[in-house]
């Protein structure tokens, strides 16, 4: 039965010795001022903004006052590519005919955010230089503007200026959000930040670290930073803390460097080459996720381990991996948080019976209770790869895993590396509950290598000596799943 609790009216009309009036206030909720009315009735969902115009006669065009976000998207079919340029012109001319139409009808009305999505040209700037005129005045706290290069393939596609010009104190001060795709940014030298700026997203931008580091300087308040192929050419590097922020990616920007004063991350993200990465060591990372091209694999835990050593959740891709024959990874640091950890291996048939070697990573981490690991054939067929017997190397002797309690690992063809991994672990994790062995290539499949699998019954043979080597000296108490 459900307890609820009940508030009762004491008898006393006193307390601590004080008379309770009972005198009520006559202001109403229709008292406020309009602005504030407004934003009230915009955190409503639009059912509950109808419901509430019922309530009162002079609340009965309320939802007309309360305007949640503008977006415009071009329709499809409308790409330059594809149409002619007098019957492109018009069409994008019926476009921003449209959008103008919405913007005078809004001037007055509260606006939460302005999205507008289209395929950059030079006959749009005077247009968007209105819109970002209207944006100002209209107070908007979110902006987003997706523009398109209208010639694909070309390296330097046309960008966008984004008009600073425009902005002035209180709307710089104002915005919360910015989202920009194929714009260049270009700060005057006078700027200093936007102080309650919570989100920036990047994608395309053309800037570069030192517009970077004005951009950012004053933005206390950042939450949400993503660079999405931003060119820098450069490091990636402030010198001014953000300590509100909580999302960082930085993919494929061409950089050299990433040394940020950081605190605290719940997800951190980077795709590209091998870099330094210098973040403050006693900073805490909920989620990582590390896409690396090409890298040796003790080069790549090195970074990571230098870099974000107290993370808790790390995914690391390594799309060409190399593994050394030298002698394991030895280091002072660990992984002291890190519980769960996914490696995605593009490997080859010289690399994969190597496999044992990258349990230098899981020796860093004293703590694991997870372990992921997926194959992607790397450009060969690994149920081609050297079977033979399986070996107890000397170097493996001394790893123990006493809270791993999950393995799971894909792309399994029954090379003697994978085998020799998956017997290595399973001996050295007393807490083991479950071990997932799929014969599948969960990255990168595709008909081809399934055609020659199945044609050759490289699955099932796998999944035979899986079977037959790994059930042998398992618990009984554990999970054991061949696929």
């Amino acid at each position: 039965m459900t307890r609820h609790t009940v508030c009762k009216r004491t008898s006393s009309n006193h307390i601590h010795g004080k008379p309770i009036t009972n005198a009520r206030s006559n202001i109403k909720l229709e008292d406020l001022p309009q602005d504030v009315l407004c934003t009230i009735v915009s955190k409503l969902p639009p059912k509950e903004v109808s419901r509430a115009s019922v309530l009162s006669s002079n609340w009965r065009y309320i939802w007309a006052t309360c305007c949640y976000k503008l977006c415009f998207t071009v329709p499809a079919g409308y790409p330059h590519r594809i149409l002619e340029r007098k019957e492109y012109c018009q069409r994008m001319q019926e476009f921003i005919n449209n959008v103008n139409a919405v913007v005078r009808n809004c001037h007055g009305k509260l606006i939460e955010e302005f999205n507008i999505k289209l395929q950059f040209d030079n006959m749009f700037v005077d247009h968007l230089n209105d819109w970002v005129n209207f944006a100002v005045s209209a107070q908007i706290r979110k902006i987003a503007f997706y523009l398109d290069p209208n010639k694909l393939g070309l390296w330097d596609p046309d960008h966008y200026e984004f008009p600073f010009h425009l902005l002035d104190s209180e709307s710089i001060s104002r915005l919360e959000c910015i989202q920009l795709s194929f714009v260049s940014l270009r700060p005057p030298s006078e700027f200093s930040g936007f102080p309650s700026l919570r989100k920036l997203d990047l994608e395309f931008v053309d800037i570069t670290r030192t517009d970077l580091e004005v951009i950012l300087s004053n933005c206390c308040y950042l939450k949400w930073l993503s660079l999405v192929r931003c060119y820098l050419n450069d490091e990636l590097k402030l010198d001014r803390p953000l300590p509100n922020l909580r999302h960082l990616a930085v993919v494929w920007c061409d950089i050299t460097r990433i040394e940020l004063p950081i605190l605290k991350l719940d997800t951190f993200v980077y795709h590209g080459h091998i870099v330094p990465i210098v973040i403050n060591r006693d900073s805490m990372f909920e989620n990582a996720q590390l896409w690396l091209f090409k890298a040796n694999f003790d080069d790549a835990v090195s970074v990571v381990l230098n870099g974000i050593p107290r993370v808790q959740n790390l995914t690391l891709q390594i799309l060409k991996l190399g593994i050394e024959m030298q002698p394991l990874l030895n280091s002072t640091r660990m992984f002291s948080h890190l519980r769960c950890l996914q490696l995605l291996l593009g490997i080859t048939l010289v690399d994969i019976n190597k496999l044992p070697r990258v349990v230098s990573i899981l020796r860093a981490a004293p703590s694991i209770e997870k372990l992921e690991i997926h194959f992607t054939a790397g450009g060969s067929h690994l149920c081609l790869a050297a079977k033979g017997t399986v070996d107890k190397p000397q170097y493996l002797e001394h790893c123990e895993y006493n809270y791993l309690k999950s393995v799971h690992m894909t792309g399994y063809k029954g090379a003697r590396g994978q085998l020799e991994f998956l017997v290595h672990v399973v001996e050295k994790a007393p807490a083991l509950k479950a071990l997932t062995v799929d014969t599948a290539l969960v990255l990168h499949d595709d008909v081809y290598v399934q055609h020659f699998c199945g044609k050759n019954a490289c699955s099932a043979r796998s999944a035979v000596r899986a079977r037959s080597c790994l059930g042998a000296i398992l618990s009984p108490n554990v999970k054991f799943c061949v696929m």
